[in-house]
């Protein structure tokens, strides 16, 4: 597989708005298309059979602690109402346990019906990987796709095999209340935000807190540098790593690296990091106990949850640009659901997929409200104050997709590892990283 060009994913209603987008290349937005009304969220408004019938949902996540989990809960509610022939089953594990079932059930030919897809080459679950082993089904018919944007990063060999959720931002989430009291502003650029950091460290907050027991947040951090450090000179540069034009090592990659070590060594990530897990960090950071985290707009419900302490919180991405270049802003098109190329019933989960994204069904607007990622239906607006700052950025174009989307599978895995062993005092430097991240690369890329 040669890599592409990576396509951008235009909004429509943002001013210049692009995802996934190179210099120049402001992607594809989405066809025009009149908004099918609710009742036609179905193939040729009725599933194939009327026999009733259980159909399976798997995904990652955590259940939501604070009301009704929305795949969980109000999902299958809804199907219900809509198609009264289906019961819809959904199980949600934590990552790792989700790509290892996952994983387990296609080899032994027991997949669910609906399974989470991520864009591209991202991750053990990504699109282009299930695609091209023959485990999702085709749904390039599908009428929803018309009207939403990031199709393109569900697509392999001119196919779509998985429904692009929404829009999801990597940010820095910080509490406003420790800034104002400590005369902080928002930085706009790497020694501002150095600067911020060295005044919370004085007066003797911990700047910020991250859970890197659960070592794949350390994406969060990582791809907020890149977006600004390295994409802005060079956005081929992935396509580059698969012709062998550049290399992680010797360059921008090695900068990325030693920035984010550069807040471990001066102690501006909260010690014990390998000792905490996500969920852990999370809790910390709404009690209260550190100024900022890094993480995704996907967790926004979680990190504004009301927690030991009473504050007011805000989300800026991560400004690691020099002093009077512009700030970008790492985002993607959400992982979605593809359909198992070997269901038993290929029409009605069509049916239901249509329905979760004609835009107007109840289940749509109960999934836009659920506050987890910025709607990508064309013309949509976005309204939560949370992501003013991001969204100021992204309107204007200035936002580059998540890094792990044009490496293969596996290629994170050694960058996390690495860098673990980096915190952990074990002397593996910034250069001894991005050669591993190399020779990964170059052990799991083929043409």
């Amino acid at each position: 597989m040669k890599l592409k060009k990576l396509a951008a994913l235009g909004l429509t209603g943002l001013v210049g708005a692009s995802m996934l987008a190179g210099c120049g290349d402001k992607g594809v937005v989405s066809q025009k298309a009149e908004p099918s009304a609710a009742k036609d969220s179905s193939v040729k408004d009725s599933t194939a059979s009327k026999e009733n019938i259980t159909l399976t949902m798997m995904l990652s996540g955590t259940k939501s602690t604070e009301g009704e989990d929305y795949e969980i809960d109000v999902m299958p509610r809804l199907i219900k109402e809509r198609f009264p022939n289906i019961t819809l089953e959904v199980i949600k594990l934590p990552d790792d346990q989700y790509y290892t079932s996952l994983k387990t059930k296609l080899a032994t030919g027991e997949a669910p019906d609906f399974m989470l897809a991520q864009p591209k080459m991202a991750g053990a679950n990504a699109v282009y990987t299930l695609a091209k082993s023959g485990y999702l089904l085709d749904i390039s018919d599908l009428k929803c796709l018309e009207k939403l944007g990031g199709v393109a990063d569900m697509t392999y060999q001119g196919k779509t095999y998985a429904v692009p959720q929404g829009v999801s931002f990597l940010g820095t989430y910080y509490n406003k209340d420790v800034f104002e009291k400590n005369g902080l502003q928002v930085p706009t650029n790497w020694d501002e935000f150095l600067n911020v950091c060295e005044k919370l460290k004085q007066a003797g907050v911990t700047p910020i807190v991250m859970g890197d027991k659960d070592s794949y947040v350390m994406q969060f951090g990582l791809y907020q540098i890149a977006a600004n450090r390295v994409y802005p000179k060079n956005p081929e540069f992935d396509n580059q790593l698969g012709d062998g034009t550049t290399k992680f090592t010797g360059g921008e990659w090695e900068e990325v690296l030693s920035m984010y070590a550069e807040l471990y060594q001066k102690g501006y990530i909260g010690s014990n990091s390998l000792g905490l897990g996500a969920a852990q960090a999370i809790q910390k950071f709404i009690d209260g106990e550190a100024a900022m985290t890094f993480d995704g707009s996907f967790n926004g419900t979680a990190l504004t949850a009301k927690g030991a302490a009473d504050f007011a919180r805000g989300m800026f991405p991560l400004p690691a640009n020099k002093p009077g270049e512009d700030i970008y802003v790492s985002g993607a098109a959400g992982g979605g659901f593809g359909i198992y190329a070997n269901t038993k019933y290929p029409e009605e989960c069509k049916a239901i997929l249509e329905f979760m994204n004609d835009g107007q069904s109840p289940l749509y607007k109960a999934w836009e409200s659920s506050g987890k990622v910025i709607p990508n239906l064309e013309g949509a607006k976005h309204t939560n104050p949370l992501f003013e700052d991001m969204m100021a950025v992204y309107s204007t174009g200035k936002s580059f997709y998540w890094c792990n989307q044009g490496w293969p599978a596996g290629v994170e895995n050694e960058m996390q590892v690495k860098l673990s062993e980096h915190i952990a005092g074990q002397g593996t430097t910034p250069k001894d990283i991005a050669e591993a991240m190399q020779m990964k690369f170059e052990e799991l890329y083929s043409e």
